[in-house]
């Protein structure tokens, strides 16, 4: 029986980052398949929108009230960024981002508050 040697390779990946690179902060994402079958996504920070006006209520000088208008104030998802991937890449994206949430759970259990 013939055996087939097997060839070892190795790559040298190096890491930079682009001029415009920043953090972005995101509290979820939002997005669908396009018509040609890529995911787009948008991920957001959700918060509260600031009120349009304050009413302070002050007595001997100090506060004792706020009323804000409108009331109430509506929940605001901002848009952070937009993300459009093929399916396979947005597949190891979230296999990635599960596995690295795995970790940093076991890592917040395993450490005394």
């Amino acid at each position: 029986m013939a055996t087939q040697d097997s060839t070892k390779e190795t790559f040298k990946v190096q890491f930079s980052r682009a001029t415009d690179y920043r953090i972005i902060p995101a509290t979820g994402a939002w997005g669908g398949v396009t018509p040609n079958g890529e995911i787009v996504f948008d991920l957001y920070v959700e918060r509260q929108e600031s009120p349009e006006s304050i009413e302070i209520e002050v007595v001997d000088g100090k506060q004792v009230g706020e009323k804000r208008y409108p009331q109430p104030q509506p929940i605001e998802r901002e848009a952070q960024i937009g993300v459009v991937v093929r399916p396979d890449i947005a597949k190891a994206i979230g296999e990635f981002l599960i596995g690295m949430a795995d970790k940093a759970i076991v890592k917040k259990e395993g450490t005394e508050e």
